[in-house]
């Protein structure tokens, strides 16, 4: 394979899609937007340090989120093509959800191609605490 070309517009595409189908307030709707990304198989998600594998578990995670709300600013997101035809996305950003203080975050994200397109083969979700 080779590195695909059209990576910074397909990995800004995903960041546009994915957090315009996360940021709903209802869990249901929120996993029911997004499970077309996640391959039932081999998709890998660790959220807050939590390791999760294949798109039912995500899912599942996803509908067990509790906040209602959720306001989000992304400051960047930047894409780097792989070798095999994969695409690496990184997000840094800041987010409110219901009535928590603003909260900045990291997101990445590695697409591989399948035959309809790109999936999310791999996520990996931090909010920035310094405490922990």
């Amino acid at each position: 394979m080779s590195f695909n070309p059209e990576y910074e517009q397909i990995g800004n595409q995903l960041v546009s899609y994915y957090y315009s189908k996360f940021d709903v307030g209802d869990p249901m709707i929120r996993a029911q937007g997004l499970c077309d990304l996640y391959d039932p198989a081999n998709s890998y998600m660790t959220f807050e340090g939590v390791q999760m594998k294949g798109q039912e578990a995500i899912l599942q995670k996803f509908q067990s989120l509790t906040f209602r709300t959720i306001q989000r600013a992304i400051t960047k997101s930047d894409c780097q093509p792989l070798y095999d035809g994969s695409i690496m996305v990184a997000v840094l950003g800041q987010l409110k959800t219901d009535e928590d203080p603003v909260q900045s975050y990291n997101q990445l994200f590695i697409l591989r191609p399948n035959a309809t397109g790109f999936f999310i083969a791999n996520e990996i979700f931090r909010l920035v605490l310094h405490n922990n």
